[in-house]
């Protein structure tokens, strides 16, 4: 063999081998990056989910309007009071993911440990946000919930938080956008306030 053949041998060698390198590492590499967007998504959800509760709780208390807007692509479904579901009064958002903080399994409270459908007032608080994934063939199917229960005192007098959407039927969007709004409030001994969710 020539200096000049071995050479280009040489060269296509390297070409080849580097070639070969790239094609194991680049799936690696994208699974990483996929991997680490879904965990941003994860903390946005959670976190959207946490201002959603603090914007109605706070549109339920002073009254008012607000919209409120989830970037991670997804099913957001409004779930009002009067709809015969085991999701009633409560807005679930779901989307698919290669990674999750959530066990597989049934649903997971992540704002407190009591999930009882009448708790304490004053001590408990009016929502439960929880959190369930499911895992498919190559990902995770993750649900958030924002569940809105009764809070009874020691007198016996109560506060409920009830979601409605214009014609109380189930809503749901993929665009992330929600508008709050306060429709009234009244009643006794339980003191319901009528939050209207609009998608």
């Amino acid at each position: 063999m020539r200096l000049g053949q071995a050479q280009v041998v040489s060269v296509v060698i390297i070409i080849v081998i580097a070639l070969g390198a790239l094609a194991l590492v680049l799936p690696w590499t994208y699974g990483m990056i996929q991997k680490k967007k879904d965990m941003k998504s994860l903390d946005d959800v959670y976190n959207f989910f946490q201002t959603l509760d603090e914007t109605i709780r706070n549109i339920a208390k002073n009254g008012g309007e607000e919209s409120l807007s989830l970037k991670v692509p997804g099913k957001l479904t409004v779930y009002p009071e009067l709809v015969v579901s085991p999701f009633n009064n409560s807005i679930v958002f779901s989307f698919s993911a290669k990674v999750s903080n959530i066990a597989p399994g049934g649903w997971i409270p992540l704002n407190t440990p009591n999930m009882n459908e009448i708790a304490t007032l004053g001590v408990d608080t009016s929502s439960v946000i929880l959190g369930r994934a499911t895992q498919t063939d190559s990902e995770m199917y993750i649900q958030y919930k924002l569940w809105y229960r009764t809070l009874i005192d020691t007198t016996g007098r109560g506060y409920k938080i009830v979601l409605s959407t214009t014609d109380n039927e189930e809503k749901s969007t993929t665009t992330g956008f929600l508008r709050i709004q306060r429709v009234g409030s009244g009643g006794t001994p339980l003191t319901i306030t009528e939050i209207n969710v609009i998608v």
